[in-house]
């Protein structure tokens, strides 16, 4: 078992803890990126967050290719669980993470059975509450 955290600052200050909890199958990201993490206002089955942020995971057969648009002024954060593939035609192995900016898309292959985790967020984000005059 791997324990993987992520910090997704809110884009609200002042809210109360929320817990929410969702069960994906391991069917359900086979060879697809599967949203499991994403902004509230959203009408969808995945965990709500108080960003323009989404998570998605995925499980890849291998041999097959899935692509992920990045939109104008965002970004993506990758990080291969397990296995082997490229990005962008780069080969990566099992830990590597890459950050990908200023394209439109990230291309991901595997050539041999592999997990991964993809963050989508904005570049640009105002901080709130306690994060404000922190970053910057």
């Amino acid at each position: 078992m791997r324990f993987i955290q992520i910090w997704i600052l809110p884009d609200t200050a002042g809210l109360p803890p929320e817990v929410e909890q969702r069960v994906f199958t391991k069917a359900d990201r086979t060879d697809r990126l599967l949203k499991v993490v994403g902004p509230v206002g959203e009408a969808s089955e995945f965990v709500k967050v108080h960003q323009d942020a989404s998570v998605y995971v995925a499980s890849l057969d291998g041999g097959g290719e899935v692509v992920h648009p990045i939109g104008s002024g965002r970004g993506t954060y990758l990080y291969l669980i397990d296995g082997a593939a490229s990005f962008d035609d780069k080969p990566v192995v099992t830990g590597a993470a890459a950050r990908v900016t200023a394209q439109p898309e990230i291309r991901i292959r595997p050539p041999e059975p592999s997990e991964l985790i993809l963050v989508d967020v904005p570049m640009q984000f105002e901080a709130v509450g306690i994060w404000r005059g922190r970053l910057g």
